[in-house]
C-alpha cells in the first residue's frame, strides 16, 4: 500500500468509547485507514513540535549563543555541527519496520542511522575552557537557574574569566536558557514529547492494538516464527546489532512486514494512536497553545541567529 494519501478522516474522541484492559475508556475510532509505510505520515501532536529541519536550526542557534558566551569570557569556541536529518520522515519507523523494500535490502537494520555522519571534533578543551563551557562540576542542581530571568538575577557564578562571571552551569546552560527558557512561564520543551509518549503507551495497551498484534503473531507463526508481538521482534528473534541485515534477518523482516500489511497493523495503530493524541490535545489545549506560540517565537530568534 502507498502511504498517507489514502488515509481517511480519523477518530474523534468521546467518553463513550469501549473499555480497555484496566476498565479505562478507550477513545472512539470512527474509521481506520489501510496503510503500511509511515515515512510521510503525520500525527496531531506533530503540529506542536519542531520539524527535523527546525531542530537542526535550533541546535545551530544554540551553538551560536554558546560561542558568543565563550567569546565574552575570552575563549574561541566553535560548537560541533549537527548533521542534517535524512530525507525520510521522522515518523518513518514510529511503528517499527514497515517498508518492504527496506526489509528486503537491509533486514532490520535502519539505513537512516547506520551510516550517520560523524560530527566534526572540536579538539580537546583546556580546563579553563571546559569550566567556562559547562560550569563547575560539583554544582548543586538546585542552584542552577530554571530560566533566563533567574539567571540574570543571580548574576552568574563566582568564577570569572576576562573580567566576566561564568554563568551558573556554564555557557551551555546560558545558551539553553536564552533559547528555550527565557521566562518563568516557558513550557518545558519535553512537554509535547511526554504527551506523545503517553499516547503511545496508552495505544499499546488498547484492546484494538492488542488484537491486531495477536493477528500479526498468528500470521508470523504461519511463516515459522513464534513471536509474542511486533515490538520485541528483533529481541525475540535473537538478532544482535551485528546481524540485523544478515540473510536470516532479511528473511524474518520480509515476513514481518508482509504480516503487518496483511492484518493492517499500521492502519490500526495509526488510528488508535491518533485518537489518544487528540484526547490529550483536548485535555491540554491551553498548555499546548502556549507551547506552540513559544516554539514560533523560538524559531524566529533562531532564524536571526543563523
Amino acid at each position: 500500500m502507498t502511504a498517507f494519501g489514502a488515509v481517511l478522516a480519523l477518530a474523534g474522541c468521546s467518553a463513550g468509547g469501549s473499555d480497555g484492559a484496566g476498565g479505562s475508556t478507550e477513545p472512539t475510532v470512527t474509521s481506520t485507514p489501510t496503510m503500511l509505510r509511515t515515512a510521510d505520515v503525520s500525527f496531531p501532536m506533530d503540529a506542536y513540535e519542531a520539524t527535523a529541519e527546525q531542530q537542526v536550526t535550533l541546535a545551530r542557534a544554540q551553538g551560536v549563543l554558546t560561542s558568543r558566551c565563550m567569546a565574552r569570557l575570552g575563549f574561541t569556541y566553535q560548537a560541533p555541527e549537527r548533521p542534517v536529518s535524512s530525507a525520510s520522515g521522522s515518523n518513518a519507523r514510529v511503528f517499527g519496520l514497515v517498508d518492504p523494500d527496506t526489509a528486503a535490502r537491509y533486514g532490520y537494520l535502519n539505513p537512516g542511522t547506520a551510516n550517520a555522519p560523524v560530527r566534526a571534533a572540536t579538539g580537546s578543551l583546556t580546563e579553563a575552557e571546559q569550566l567556562a563551557l559547562s560550569g563547575e562540576d560539583d554544582l548543586d542542581p538546585a542552584d542552577v537557574p530554571a530560566n533566563l530571568e533567574e539567571a540574570e538575577k543571580s548574576g552568574g557564578s563566582d568564577v570569572t574569566f576576562n573580567g566576566e562571571r561564568v554563568p551558573v552551569g556554564g555557557c551551555v546552560r546560558e545558551s539553553y536558557l536564552k533559547l528555550y527558557a527565557r521566562k518563568a512561564n516557558e513550557v518545558d520543551i519535553l512537554f509535547v514529547f511526554n504527551l506523545k509518549s503517553d499516547a503511545e503507551s496508552k495505544a499499546r495497551e488498547d484492546s484494538r492494538v492488542r488484537a491486531v498484534d495477536k493477528r500479526w503473531s498468528s500470521c508470523m507463526a504461519k511463516a515459522g516464527y513464534e513471536l509474542t508481538g511486533p515490538v520485541n521482534a528483533v529481541k525475540e528473534l535473537g538478532l544482535t546489532e551485528s546481524d540485523l541485515s544478515s540473510p536470516r534477518a532479511v528473511t524474518a523482516a520480509k515476513a514481518d512486514v508482509a504480516c503487518k500489511q496483511r492484518v493492517n497493523l499500521v492502519g490500526v495503530r495509526y488510528a488508535v494512536t491518533t485518537a489518544y493524541q487528540r484526547r490529550l490535545i483536548e485535555e491540554n489545549a491551553q498548555t499546548l497553545s502556549l507551547a506552540k506560540e513559544q516554539l514560533e517565537s523560538r524559531l524566529l530568534l533562531a532564524a536571526e541567529l543563523t
